[in-house]
Order: structure tokens, then sequence, then C-alpha cells
């Protein structure tokens, strides 16, 4: 037992020599480095417009006279060098703000001797050492490890142990060769030790790009700040306005991030082509990022954003012959995406399914969206996915003259929870299409109540005015259209119809006096709308002012170039009214050519006839009312009456 205890305390004292050892040779390396490097360590100053020192960071001399720092060091003012007494102007040369790097110059001449940059980065694990300005104490050193190489958005970090305080911001990590691996740039407050550096590599690509020259990911960055900047900015469609001025200078970003991308940038120049038109900077420029992508390194990603930039450029072409070509050039994109992915993704099925149904090749856009909704329900089904995909199956549907399917997918898209009011309507346009009134009026009520749009209201009252049954309905949605389309820009025309509409149904029961009211505002409205003339005339007929009767039904033969048998049967019935005969037997007559199917009218024509005294003329008209419907329920009294005039 003794024994075993004396050798475990070998153990311990034998751990704990080494790892004095090795924090004696820990000791020495930052010795030996500070020993090189602390004279091209600098303290850099920013003093403002009016000469005050506003803020302090550290930098450090490389080759040529060259000084790096962090881009936040030096943003907000005017950076100074403190060489011990002696301050010196700097000149920002170069900076990159996604990486928060910059480069300084100054033209006086530096005696300390510029430091050497690693060329690549040691392992996780590794000694790391770093000299800045903490708090205004100049050229500390403190040493740590590296704890592993991070991807913080676009951007590379290294997260090292080593301590960094305000004022090391800009100073350099060394290696333990005593070579600049990184550039200190901040750490996060509320972990413990959570500090990082900018690698090395990011240094030299800001020192190898031409001055001025921003990389890729700082364009993105500069982009993506002018889109949120956009945002708050009003819309407005004159070329010198700030919202176009922005957009411009979006599109410009886009494009020279573009111009300037390599064979690292691939991802990068994906993320522009989606962007791109998504942020309203063209769709020029979404399918240039694209195909500089296939052309550096040919991808899936790179195949699908091509189709969907081309894709959005057909949209919204005129030339018909420019949208065929762009069309079947994004049917090869989307079909080469899915070819080489491993395995194809939902979207890539959606995206070639979208341009088979613009080219309505219908047959092969439904085999196609049918296995995009298939692999969107199997991998974690995304509802907003889903929903465009329902979308294109429902116009699939419809192009294919499948109204079952039609039904079918919008009861799908409506079960995903994510059914807009676009959506609703479109369906109910659909409906009104193929005369499903009553359904398609329940769906026009359905989008107003979501889009809260008055202009809905109104398409529901017209829906439903062709429904025998649903009186209620309409009267009630041409009344929502009137009360919330009221003072609206251009809004005459539907609230005529809605005043039209309740007119109508009115005078079919009888309530004429309010009838009439909404008629007259029907015609203030559209003054040269025949049909508000039209139930104005009927109103009047109701009220017995059959004189203002005439002069309406007159005034909507004329604005609709006496093309309406059942205005010319108004006509006559205010005639028949005040016993004008002859005038009511004209306007009949008519009517009845008009509408060759309308009993009422030939009946009319006979009742005029019999009174002129026409016995023979009237005896054919009231033969033609039967031929024309049989079924009259009133046959026999007619039969009795022909036989009396044959008398």
């Amino acid at each position: 037992m003794e024994l075993g205890r004396i050798r475990g305390l070998g153990l311990i004292f034998a751990a704990l020599f080494a790892a004095g050892e090795a924090a004696g040779q820990e000791s020495v390396t930052a010795a030996k480095i500070y020993e090189h490097a602390a004279k091209s360590v600098l303290l850099i100053l920013l003093k403002s417009a009016d000469g005050k020192v506003i803020a302090q960071g550290t930098g450090f001399l490389i080759e040529n006279g060259k000084i790096i720092t962090n881009e936040h060091v030096i943003r907000n003012g005017t950076p100074v060098l403190d060489l011990g007494g002696i301050r010196i102007p700097a000149v920002v040369e170069k900076s990159d703000n996604v990486n928060d790097l910059a480069i300084l110059t100054t033209s006086a001449e530096l005696s300390a001797e510029p430091l050497t940059l690693a060329e690549k980065t040691p392992p996780p694990g590794s000694s790391v050492f770093a000299i800045g300005n903490p708090e205004g104490l100049e050229k500390s050193i403190s040493s740590g490890v590296l704890a592993g190489v991070r991807q913080m958005g676009t951007r590379q970090l290294l997260q090292i142990t080593t301590p960094i305080s305000h004022g090391s911001s800009g100073g350099p990590v060394f290696d333990s060769s005593g070579k600049v691996i990184g550039v200190t740039v901040g750490s996060i407050e509320e972990g413990q030790n959570l500090n990082f550096a900018v690698p090395v590599a990011a240094v030299v690509k800001l020192l190898t790009s031409s001055p001025g020259q921003a990389d890729v990911s700082s364009l993105m960055e500069t982009a993506q700040s002018l889109i949120l900047k956009r945002s708050g900015v009003e819309w407005s469609a004159d070329a010198n306005s700030p919202y176009q001025k922005l957009e411009s200078q979006i599109a410009a970003t886009f494009v020279t991030a573009i111009e300037r991308a390599g064979k690292d940038d691939v991802e990068l120049l994906v993320r522009i082509s989606d962007q791109s038109f998504s942020a309203l900077a063209g769709n020029d420029v979404a399918i240039e990022a694209a195909e500089k992508a296939l052309r550096l390194k040919p991808s899936p990603e790179a195949n699908l954003s091509l189709a969907k930039a081309l894709n959005s450029q057909a949209l919204f072409t005129g030339n018909e012959d420019e949208k065929r070509a762009l069309l079947a050039r994004s049917e090869k994109a989307a079909r080469a995406a899915i070819l080489t992915a491993k395995p194809p993704s939902a979207e890539m099925y959606y995206t070639l399914g979208y341009t088979l149904v613009m080219r309505e090749v219908y047959a092969d856009a439904d085999t196609t969206l049918r296995r995009a909704l298939e692999l969107n329900r199997a991998n974690r089904p995304n509802a907003e996915q889903q929903a465009q995909i329902l979308r294109e199956l429902i116009n699939t549907a419809e192009g294919l003259k499948h109204p079952v399917d039609t039904d079918k997918w919008f009861d799908a898209l409506v079960q995903t929870g994510v059914a807009s009011a676009w959506d609703w309507r479109n369906q109910a346009r659909r409906l009104d299409a193929a005369r499903r009134f009553n359904d398609a009026g329940t769906d026009w009520q359905q989008a107003a109540t979501m889009s809260k749009l008055w202009t809905d209201w109104c398409e529901a009252g017209g829906s439903f005015e062709l429904v025998t049954g649903a009186e209620d309905s309409a009267l009630y949605d041409a009344r929502q259209c009137i009360s919330g389309g009221s003072g609206k820009e251009k809004s005459e025309g539907r609230l005529s119809d809605a005043h039209r509409i309740i007119a109508k149904l009115l005078n079919q029961r009888g309530v004429y006096e309010e009838a009439l009211s909404h008629a007259k505002e029907a015609t203030i409205l559209t003054p040269e709308d025949a049909t508000a003339y039209d139930v104005q005339a009927v109103a009047l007929l109701g009220l017995r002012r059959n004189q203002e009767a005439i002069n309406a039904a007159k005034q909507a033969i004329r604005l609709s170039d006496g093309k309406y048998g059942i205005m010319h049967f108004h006509l006559g019935s205010a005639y028949f009214e005040i016993e004008n005969w002859q005038f009511a037997k004209q306007s009949y007559e008519k009517a009845a050519e008009l509408m060759p199917t309308s009993d009422a009218a030939a009946y009319n024509v006979a009742l005029c006839m019999q009174r002129l005294g026409y016995s023979v003329d009237a005896i054919t008209w009231y033969q033609e009312a039967l031929r024309r419907n049989p079924s009259r329920t009133d046959r026999q009294q007619i039969l009795d009456l022909i036989a009396a005039l044959r008398r």
C-alpha cells in the first residue's frame, strides 16, 4: 500500500514538473516573441473632426510600411499613430468592413522591423500569443491556445483563449514561431474567454486586392446594408428619387461583386443570384451571377439559381420569342440541377415544374410537381414550399382541364394553413369562369375577410347576384363594397355595379323607392352605364312613374346601342302602362326578336296587337308565345282567346 502511494505521488510530481516545464517553455517563447515584435505593435488614436481623441486601438507594422488594424478602430474619425509622445497622422489605404480589417499608411518612416505573416493557420490546441494596448496599457502580451476556427456569418474567425480587452483590437496574434496568424477583433462578453481574431488569410486577400477594392463578401455586406436602407425609403418610380438611386446602387454593388468573384467565391455567387432578383436588383444580375458560378465550378446549386433567375426574367419579358428562349434555358438548367444533385431536392423539382407550367407542358409539369410534393412531405414538410408546389399543381390541373384535380389541389393548399387571400381570389375567378357562381361568391367572401379589400366584397356580390336564392348574400356583399369603397380613388365602376345589384334585387322584392335611390347613385357614378339606367326604369315602373320610366329605358337603349332585348321589353312595359299600344308593340317586337326564347315578349306583342284591333296578328303572336313555351300555366286561356279571336 505504501509503495503504491509513493508511486502515485511520483506520478503527480512528474505531471506537475511537466506542466511547469511547459509553462516555462511558453514563457521563454513569449519573451522571445515580445522582444522581436513589441516595437512593431503600434498604438492608434482616433481623432474627431475637432481634434479630440475619441477612441484608441492597436495596429502592427508589416512589409512596405503598411499597418494592419481593425476597420472598426478607424471607422468614425481620423487615425493617428502615437509613437511615444510623437503623433503621426495615418491614411486609410483599404478597408474590409465584413472581415473588420483596414490597411493604413503614413508618410513617416518607421524604424521598427515589419512582422511576418504566417502562410497557414496552426491546428487547434496550438499555443498563441497576442500583443496589444488593453485599456491604454501599451504593448501588453498575453498567451493562450487556438481553440478552433469558426464560421460566423459570411466570414471565418479564429477562436482563441488569449485574453482581449478594449484597446487591443487590431493587434497581432502570433504562433509559437513569432509569425502573425491573425488580427484580434473582439470577445463575447457573455461568454467565458470567448475571444476572436481574423485569420491572416483575410489580411493577405485585402493586401493583394486593387486599391479601394473590396472582396466579394464585403460587397455582399454592402448590398445587404443598402437593401436594409431602401426598406425604410418610400417607393417611387422617379429615377432621381432616393428609392431608385438606392436600387441602382444595389444592382451596381452586385455587378461589381460578380466581376471580382473568383473560384473561392462560387458559393457567394450563388447567393448573389438568389438574392439579387428577390432584392429587386434585376434579373440580369441574377442570371449573370449564376452563369459565372457555373463557369467557375458547375454545381446543382448554381444550375438551380440560374433556372430561377431565367424564370423570373421570362415572367417579366413582353417578347414571346425571348420568353420561349429563356424558358428553354431554364428547363435545361433545372434538369441539370436534378441530374447532378445527390439527391435532388423538392425545390429543384418545383423549379422545373414551374418552368414547365410556364411553357404549358402540363403533362410533364404534373409528374414533376407531384414528385416535388412527395419530397416536400417526406423531408420535414415546409408549408410555404408545399403551398408553392400546390399552386403550380392547381395551374397544371387547370391547363389540363381537370377541374376535379383543381379543387383537390386547392383543398390541399388550404390545409397547409398558408393559403392567402390571393389564393382564394384566384380560386374564385376559376369558379366564376366555370359558372359555379355560388362557390365563387363564397371564396370571394373568404378573400375579402382575409385581405380586408373592399374590392373582394364587390366581386362576391357580383357572383351571388347570379345565384337564385343567394339574394341576401349578394345584398350584404354589395353593401360591404359600397361601405369600403366610398371615397376611394377609381372606385366609381365597382361602386356603380354594387348600387345596380342592390337596385335590381330590391326591384325584384318590390322595394322600389330604395331601389330607385341606388339606381340613381349608379347612374351618377357611371353616366354611360346602360344597365344602371335599365334598373332605374324598372324601379320607376314599379312606382308608376311611367313617363320617367320611358326616359330611363330610352337612355338605357341608347347607351347600349339597342342590343339588349330586356331593355326594349322594359320600354315596351312603360308604353303599355300609358296605353300607347303602338309604341309598346314596337318595343315588344324588338324584345321578341332579340330574345328568341322569350314567350313573355311574344305574348305582350299579341296583347298590343289585340288592343290595336289586329286580330290576325294577335293570333300569330299568341301562337308564337305557346311555341316558345308550350308549358305556360295559362296555355288553355290563350287557346280559348285564339278561338275567340278567330270567331
